[in-house]
């Protein structure tokens, strides 16, 4: 029978992404990991594998505690453009709350060019493809509501929001934060205008 975990995984898990979100995955060694994650290498290994499936659950953490947040404030009854507003003003607010981190996890795991697994690759086109859809779903909706023109493509204005969000996203993270304000109420002011 085995024993029972002497820690909680998922806090773990999170200091795990945030080890890898500072260093990166290649500047991370095992022993970092035990150093910030306050366990041995037997346990590490034992609960979550070698350091490659260690940083696939850490992607998957991010997603479901960080990317699924504020995918889950776009999935609100009946959405239209407040949601959008609501959104990306939450989504900057969030941002400017970070302390010692810099943009979005998931961003810098793909500019990096770190991610060479295929299936954490996979995992993470998927996350912003449901960022993706749920941006576009919400412009469906608004277009239904009449708040945008029945014309409106919803699919590239999703595209194009959902570039909005990691542009929003590097300016915070280059300590840009004026800046990424002024480009939020030009953002808003272009949303109001569809």
């Amino acid at each position: 029978m085995a024993r029972p975990l002497a820690f909680d995984p998922n806090e773990k898990l999170h200091q795990a992404m945030l080890l890898f979100w500072r260093k990166g995955f290649e500047a991370t060694s095992m022993q970092d990991l035990v150093n910030a994650l306050g366990i041995n290498r037997f346990s590490i290994y034992n609960t979550f594998g070698d350091k490659q499936a260690l940083y696939a659950k850490v992607v998957d953490y991010y997603e479901d505690k960080v990317f699924g947040a504020l995918i889950r404030r776009l999935q609100v009854p009946e959405p239209g453009v407040e949601t959008l507003e609501v959104y990306f003003q939450a989504l900057l607010d969030g941002l400017t709350g970070q302390r010692g981190l810099c943009g979005c996890f998931l961003q810098t795991a793909i500019l990096s060019g770190e991610v060479r697994d295929p299936q954490t690759r996979e995992s993470i086109n998927a996350t912003f493809g449901r960022l993706q859809g749920a941006l576009r779903d919400v412009i469906i909706s608004a277009r239904e509501k009449g708040d945008i023109s029945p014309s409106a493509d919803a699919e590239a204005l999703a595209d194009f929001l959902l570039m909005q969000v990691q542009g929003l996203i590097a300016l915070q993270g280059l300590g840009k934060g004026e800046q990424a304000r002024a480009a939020l109420q030009v953002l808003l002011g272009q949303i109001r205008s569809w």
